[in-house]
């Protein structure tokens, strides 16, 4: 299906949609939203004469995308335009606004004439809504009795796109919606309403939404959108730690042009220094250097989510994470094998990496066959991510080890911790996955 951009509407002399969030244009961070819903064909609708969005977002091919542009005609939907997407369903968007992945892929999926609205008003947007019986009755900004605010985006099927000769973009496009609402019965999907969960944060997260009309509405959307970039369930260290410095980084760098797939490999540059360390004896700095690389890891996933840049690429950073973690145990087994010339170490060093891999593999095993991480499948097992072995927690026993002197302790410690981990992470998914062959769901 195609999706039609408008951007036509303007703020002074610029486009509302060219302005900068998080360092990004707004049209860019829907087009971003848009592929990864799957949703490749775009066209965008830009005032007559002005090219200053073409250059900016480019024809789509670097991102596998087709995307073209089609002028207004004095501020109308285009002719041309409504030639081109005859026949078919297609989602239009403002492109002022910011748009959570879930509420374009819900409407997408869709068959019928479908408004998105949210009837939770804590966050009013400037166009209001009145629905009822799952139906919009009127929309306007002047609409004295409201129970919802547009939020950018609506469906339009393939009858109803005839409507639009003559209707106007930009300040005029409510009018248009009311127009259609007033001739066709127009649906209304409540993004509040949507499943909160989101897997891959492992937390609940209603779907966000904004409309950027001013600046303030732009600081308001990226405190949302660093604030919305936090996962739930972390270690210690990670939650207390980590998180208040990453989070502090993020609103200083987000506007800045570095992607998320550079802070991964700046990341893992440093990472691996760390086990050069580690190798050479270097204890102590390469212990400090773990905190660092800690903080660090935390900043591309972030970024991704508040540059609304996620990509299936950016998931492999997780293999990489794997392997310089495990390198780090090596490099410092080995050194402390080299030092002593005892078998302890390294006896140690192969059954910390027998257990750290088989909890990961069962946690990713559940993951795939349940759909919900098992670090936030029930009360108990949340509990437990706060305390399980893993590279935060194990750096620590590395950092401690290396002050008092005893390094060898700090490997054996890691070691009882990952096979603990390991006996604990096993039980706890054989019960769940048993549960769920009898059809009970224990998830809380």
């Amino acid at each position: 299906m195609r999706v039609v951009i408008l951007a036509v509407e303007k703020d002074g002399g610029q486009p509302k949609a060219l302005v900068r969030l998080c360092g990004l244009p707004l049209v860019k961070r829907l087009v971003y939203t848009l592929r990864s819903v799957g949703l490749r064909e775009v066209i965008i609708v830009t005032e007559s004469g002005n090219l200053s969005i073409p250059k900016t977002v480019g024809d789509g091919q670097d991102l596998g995308m087709s995307i073209t542009y089609v002028p207004a005609e004095v501020g109308a939907f285009p002719v041309g335009l409504l030639e081109r997407i005859q026949g078919e369903k297609c989602l239009v968007i403002e492109g002022h606004y910011v748009l959570d992945e879930r509420i374009i892929g819900t409407l997408a999926q869709g068959d019928h004439l479908t408004l998105g609205y949210d009837s939770e008003l804590e966050h009013k947007g400037t166009i209001r809504v009145r629905v009822e019986a799952g139906r919009v009755k009127w929309i306007g900004s002047a609409l004295a009795e409201s129970n919802g605010s547009y939020v950018g985006v609506v469906l339009l099927t393939a009858e109803t796109l005839p409507i639009l000769k003559g209707c106007l973009v930009g300040r005029g496009w409510s009018a248009c919606l009311a127009r259609i609402a007033q001739e066709w019965p127009m649906g209304a999907l409540d993004v509040s309403r949507l499943d909160p969960y989101v897997a891959g944060m492992r937390r609940e997260l209603k779907p966000l939404w904004f409309g950027i009309e001013t600046a303030e509405e732009t600081r308001r959307c990226q405190e949302a959108l660093v604030q919305g970039a936090q996962k739930r369930t972390l270690d210690l260290l990670a939650w207390y730690f980590n998180r208040p410095i990453e989070n502090w980084i993020i609103r200083r760098i987000a506007d800045w042009p570095i992607t998320p797939n550079q802070m991964s490999i700046l990341t893992n540059g440093v990472a691996f220094l760390v086990t050069g360390l580690f190798l050479l004896g270097q204890f102590l700095p390469a212990s400090l250097l773990t905190f660092v690389v800690n903080v660090m890891d935390g900043l591309d996933g972030k970024l991704a989510r508040v540059k609304g840049m996620t990509s299936k690429l950016g998931n492999i950073e997780h293999s990489f994470d794997l392997l310089y973690e495990q390198s780090w145990y090596i490099a410092f087994a080995w050194a402390l094998y080299v030092h002593s010339r005892s078998l302890l170490p390294l006896i140690l060093g192969f059954t910390l990496l027998i257990f750290d891999s088989f909890a990961r593999h069962v946690s990713m095993q559940f993951k795939q066959v349940v759909g919900v991480s098992l670090a936030d499948y029930a009360p108990f097992d949340r509990l437990f991510r706060k305390f399980d072995g893993r590279r935060n927690i194990y750096t620590i026993y590395i950092l401690v080890g290396v002050l008092l002197g005893v390094p060898i302790y700090a490997l054996a410690g890691m070691t009882i911790h990952a096979f603990v981990t390991a006996l604990i992470y096993a039980c706890r998914a054989a019960k769940h996955m048993h549960a769920a062959d009898k059809g009970q769901v224990l998830r809380q």
